[in-house]
Parts: C-alpha cells; sequence; structure tokens
C-alpha cells in the first residue's frame, strides 16, 4: 500500500525519476493521472499515471523508473474511459498506460 494519497498531489509539485532526474512541475491534476508540461525534459506534455509514482514527500514526487525510462513511455495523450467506452483501440491505449480498467475480469474488486 502506498504511503500517499491522491489528494498529496496537486500542481506545481515537482517530479523526479528514480535516478533524480527533475521532470518539471505538475499542471493539472486528475483522477487516474497528472500532467508534467513540455519543456527541457519532455518534447510534448506527458500524462503519468499515478501507478507511476513511488512516493509524495512534502513538494516532491518520486517516480519508480529512471529517466530514460520516463522518455520512452509514450504518455502524450491521457487514458479516458468516460469518454470512450467500448472503443477497443482506446481501450488497448489505455490499458497500455496502466490505468485502471473498468472492464478488467482478472482483477474485479481493483486492487
Amino acid at each position: 500500500m502506498p504511503n500517499w494519497s491522491q489528494h498529496d498531489v496537486h500542481p506545481h509539485i515537482h517530479v523526479y525519476t528514480s535516478d533524480n532526474q527533475d521532470l518539471g512541475h505538475i499542471a493539472e491534476v486528475y483522477e487516474d493521472s497528472f500532467l508534467v508540461r513540455k519543456g527541457f525534459f519532455f518534447p510534448t506534455d506527458r500524462y503519468i499515471p499515478y501507478s507511476a509514482i513511488a512516493s509524495v514527500d512534502n513538494d516532491r514526487v518520486q517516480l519508480t523508473m529512471t529517466a530514460d525510462e520516463a522518455k520512452q513511455l509514450e504518455w502524450e495523450k491521457r487514458p479516458n474511459y468516460e469518454e470512450h467506452l467500448g472503443d477497443p483501440t482506446q481501450l488497448f491505449y489505455d490499458r497500455g498506460h496502466g490505468a485502471e480498467d473498468p472492464f478488467d475480469e482478472t482483477n474485479p474488486d481493483k486492487t
């Protein structure tokens, strides 16, 4: 169980990788992810899922991945089940980004 909750994540907190690289700060917070705007590290905006968070301490979010791993992930679009129910392309995309899957029969309790 993580030692943080979604309420600990808010705009302006800096986001760091597991190898201590500063990715930037949180611009927006969503139910399933948060937005880091493009800048020095990312060439495009990135929506990082909460599942990628290792810890949240004061004004710092620590991710479970290195800077190289974060650059390789294609989190340029926010997963969005609410508006794409039944869309197989969107569901495939969302599942690949660690978003909660409302149709996941292998984990009905969403734990």
